[in-house]
């Protein structure tokens, strides 16, 4: 045999099955997200997602490559309304298409650490795949996730835990024990890793400030007097939401009914906010205020910021300086309404307020830093410190609806006018039919 002849084939060949391999563990490979990426939820309309509309939902299941394997993942497909909110059979609001069955206006849900490498040949699946989802992020790194029909595999994994006799939400981040006759009230707010043992924060406040018939005749309803009971509880992998009807009372009466969806995510909360209001209902209230804000519990140390606030922090020490009179000042506006704040102990959070419907109002911040102030009602004395949204009015009938959204994380990094818009911010997405 001609050795030198031989050779060059024999090195050919393994070059080749060195490169064959090489590209084989680069499809594999996939860029690690960042802390702040990790955890989103992808949303997806159905109407994105054709080739399941019309079938029912137990039908599908969602699944993505790991350690070179097509695995089942956490999802949940949620049904919604005609009002655009999530929905439930017990509330007054229609569903919008049919019960159980995947229709346009139904939303895929599941994590962005959870999608994989794009799917090769060779990984083989129960069920028929309906649907390659490619989400590509700022830098072009891209991830796949397929969603599947009829397949007997489905992921066990929980990322929110929800009990309804003890009115508790358990993630891997936090956990909150609500008040079981006011759900607006917490008994406790505990975060993982978090400084130490004490609840970080006190209560989230929910203030009406009007005039009953006549701006002069002035009162105040706070958490005692809105009353929010659970109407019912969807309990997903991915996203628990509770259906409540809160109540505002007025010397014992019932003045006006809100529709009120709590979504618990594995490091985020939105308080949803809607209402239809009655023109002679509304026309009772003088010159309204609605403030929403989150009241901590002794974060001596923490460092605020603003969307449009100064660049220098406001220091939360028991008393508002000439700063911090600044944040109130300018601090947020209808399109620009970030508020970060850092405790130094493991612990930042980051809230953003969105209008839901056409009608608006002028927004403003809700600051307070003061020790000595006691806003009933209260677990721990003081507002160290208590930092919100301020609504100046309210439409004058109709539909009025806000959200607000509160991330956490133990620390978010670099420059807050950058990583807020990156909270917020999903990545690209194409959705193609698998031949």
């Amino acid at each position: 045999m001609n050795t030198s002849v031989t050779r060059p084939i024999k090195c050919y060949l393994l070059s080749l099955l060195i490169l064959s391999s090489a590209y084989s563990q680069h499809a594999l490979s996939i860029q690690p997200l960042s802390d702040i990426d990790a955890f989103k939820t992808i949303m997806i309309d159905g109407s994105e997602l054709p080739g399941s509309l019309g079938y029912p939902i137990k039908d599908f299941s969602l699944a993505a490559i790991t350690d070179d394997e097509m695995e089942p993942i956490p999802f949940q497909i949620d049904e919604y309304n005609e009002g655009g909110a999530v929905y439930f059979d017990d509330w007054d609001v229609p569903i919008a298409g049919s019960k159980d069955i995947v229709d346009k206006e139904d939303k895929l849900l599941f994590t962005y650490k959870d999608a994989g490498p794009r799917r090769q040949d060779h990984h083989r699946y129960d069920g028929d795949l309906i649907h390659e989802i490619v989400l590509t992020d700022s830098l072009g790194h891209t991830r796949y996730a397929y969603l599947v029909r009829k397949s007997r595999l489905r992921s066990d994994e929980q990322y929110v835990r929800y009990s309804a006799e003890e009115a508790l939400v358990e993630t891997d981040f936090y956990s909150i024990a609500y008040n079981q006759e006011n759900h607006i009230n917490w008994d406790d707010f505990s975060i993982v890793n978090y400084g130490d043992d004490s609840n970080p924060f006190d209560a989230l406040k929910i203030r009406i400030e009007t005039g009953i018939i006549s701006a002069f005749a002035k009162t105040e309803l706070n958490n005692k007097d809105l009353v929010a009971i659970p109407k019912g509880v969807h309990s997903g992998p991915i996203r628990t939401t509770t259906q409540m009807e809160l109540t505002m009372w007025f010397l014992k009466l019932p003045l006006l009914r809100i529709s009120l969806q709590l979504h618990h995510s594995p490091n985020s909360l939105i308080y949803d906010v809607r209402s239809v209001m009655p023109k002679t209902r509304r026309g009772m209230l003088a010159d309204p205020r609605i403030f929403i804000s989150l009241e901590g519990n002794e974060l001596y140390g923490t460092e605020l910021r603003t969307a449009l606030g100064p660049k220098l922090p406001g220091i939360t020490d028991g008393k508002v300086d000439a700063n911090e009179q600044e944040f109130i000042a300018s601090g947020v506006s209808k399109t620009e309404n970030w508020i970060w704040a850092s405790t130094k102990r493991n612990l930042d959070f980051v809230a953003f307020f969105d209008y839901t419907g056409e009608q608006t109002e002028d927004l403003s911040l809700h600051y307070n830093d003061d020790i000595d102030t006691i806003d009933l009602p209260e677990r721990f004395p003081g507002q160290l410190p208590n930092v919100g949204y301020k609504i100046h009015s309210l439409p004058e009938s109709g539909y009025f609806g806000f959200a607000v959204n509160i991330h956490m994380s133990n620390h978010y990094e670099g420059n807050p006018d950058l990583f807020t818009d990156k909270l917020r911010r999903l990545p690209d997405m194409s959705i193609t039919t698998p031949l």
